[in-house]
């Protein structure tokens, strides 16, 4: 079983905490064979967010780390890029200065620096809150640069730790077969994000279900990851991860090199 976690946050990252080299070391120990430090991009507005990510120290101690651990540690370059609709310019402008393996892109926010998960969803209409995220997904699946698609059910998290409901997904399913469709066509892919299965929800974002959906839809590029921002969840429920790619009828997950994917044998 090939192991390799394709979402993690460093300390250069506005929600990460630990040094590039500890992840390594971390992932090491764990078993696995791969990993992406991916750290937040997001776009907004009203702001600029590259006062907040040192773009140029990160890639140099990522740079220094796939050196450092050639031989026992495949390191990538990624970055997980948040709603780049909410900022072109600046999204072009980064891409055409960084050199990337790998991009997740992502929607954390509709309203600008109003993240999903801060929302009170005791007071929100899910079907309309959902169809509006999957809309700003489409519309990113659409228009710009990415290589997978990250943690599609995102508000579900949220919506489950607080109110304990996982909303029967049926019922946006023309509207991810949408997406499924846009991001199969590009030749791209989906993440199962592993992260639910130490959080409250307890399942991954996709669910098994969308997972399989996707694969008959069509799609073959589809990576995991444990969206860890602490040492202790790096890698910590790949296996699980792997699981679901496994049962929803996949043979191989993906990985990057300079932003062409990788097949794996799972």
């Amino acid at each position: 079983m090939y192991l390799a976690d394709y979402h993690m946050h460093s300390k250069y990252s506005f929600d990460g905490h630990e040094d590039i080299c500890d992840l390594c070391e971390e992932a090491i120990r764990k078993g696995l064979q791969e990993i992406a430090i991916t750290d937040h991009y997001d776009m907004f507005q009203d702001k600029k967010y590259r006062r907040r990510l040192d773009v140029d120290q990160l890639y140099t101690d990522i740079t220094k780390a796939k050196e450092l651990y050639a031989g026992r540690l495949i390191v990538r370059a990624g970055i997980e890029v948040g709603q780049p609709q909410a900022s072109k310019e600046e999204y072009k402008d980064f891409l055409e200065k960084t050199n990337l393996d790998f991009i997740i892109g992502s929607v954390h926010n509709l309203e600008d620096t109003l993240d999903v998960g801060e929302y009170d969803f005791s007071k929100i209409e899910m079907s309309q809150l959902y169809g509006r995220y999957l809309d700003a997904l489409i519309e990113l699946a659409t228009h710009y640069e990415f290589d997978v698609i990250g943690h599609i059910t995102y508000p579900m998290r949220y919506a489950y730790g607080q109110l304990g409901i996982y909303p029967n997904m049926n019922l946006y399913r023309e509207h991810i077969e949408s997406l499924y469709k846009i991001v199969i066509k590009r030749g791209k892919g989906i993440e199962v994000n592993a992260s639910g299965f130490f959080q409250a929800i307890g399942r991954s974002m996709p669910d098994l279900d969308l997972v399989k959906f996707y694969k008959a839809c069509g799609g073959e590029i589809i990576t995991v990851g444990c969206d860890g921002h602490y040492l202790k969840h790096i890698g910590c429920a790949v296996k699980q991860g792997l699981e679901v790619v496994k049962e929803a009828g996949f043979e191989y997950i993906t990985t990057f090199e300079q932003r062409k994917p990788v097949f794996k044998k799972i």
